[in-house]
């Protein structure tokens, strides 16, 4: 039986990678699903290349809601190695062994992350978001979350679209709220994007997702 999992992603910076190339490090405006998938497996303790990271990533159905969307920044940081090596394993050439690289961020940034799964996976990331192995963060291992992960486990809604449209908006929400979901909706704008995880280490595999907004009304509440 399929049950549903509400997590708020919460923090003074978020990046969710999903299309950086080389030195430069962009963030998608909505969590990436390695990402979230990354975040579920530092709470369960799972090693960089576990098939497990691979088979929780099947087994769970998302959706995010952008309760705030945050405003993006950029940060500019040098990086130094004697030698510094390129993505071959290649020593660079001379008087390269200092370069620029352009970190992209969400500032102030919340989102709210509905995600179905059976009962087995259930009960296992409630009780590792309730007590994680590892260090958890929002993309990034400089991006702490500023609030408990762990938001509802037991929503008692019909599915996760229910869920999506009527869960209280996070404080300091507005409408119209954007959200993004795999449950296929041919009324929405789609897009795909490459963040799902696969047992090559660093590759990933790209999935379709639903685009949307939440209009006033839509919503029940914002939290108090």
């Amino acid at each position: 039986m399929k049950r549903l999992l509400i997590l708020r992603l919460e923090g003074l910076l978020q990046s969710w990678d999903d299309s950086s190339k080389w030195d430069d490090r962009d963030t998608g405006s909505f969590p990436s699903k390695s990402g979230v998938i990354g975040l579920l497996g530092c709470a369960l303790g799972l090693e960089r290349g576990s098939h497990e990271l691979v088979d929780l990533d099947c087994a769970i159905t998302m959706a995010v809601r952008a309760d705030r969307s945050g405003v993006k920044t950029v940060d500019f940081q040098t990086v130094t190695g004697n030698p510094l090596r390129n993505a071959e394993g290649k020593k660079r050439s001379p008087g390269g062994d200092t370069i620029i690289s352009r970190r992209s961020y969400l500032q102030d940034a919340c989102f709210t992350v509905f995600l179905e799964m059976e009962g087995f996976w259930h009960e296992r990331i409630v009780k590792a978001l309730n007590a994680p192995k590892w260090c958890l963060f929002l993309g990034r291992k400089s991006c702490v979350p500023s609030r408990p992960v762990l938001e509802c486990c037991e929503p008692g809604y019909s599915d996760i679209t229910e869920a999506m449209r009527l869960y209280p908006l996070a404080a300091r929400s507005s409408y119209p709220v954007p959200f993004e979901t795999e449950i296929q909706d041919d009324l929405l704008s789609s897009v795909t994007r490459a963040d799902v995880i696969s047992d090559v280490d660093r590759q990933f595999g790209r999935r379709r997702v639903w685009r949307g907004l939440i209009e006033e009304g839509d919503c029940v509440s914002f939290e108090s």
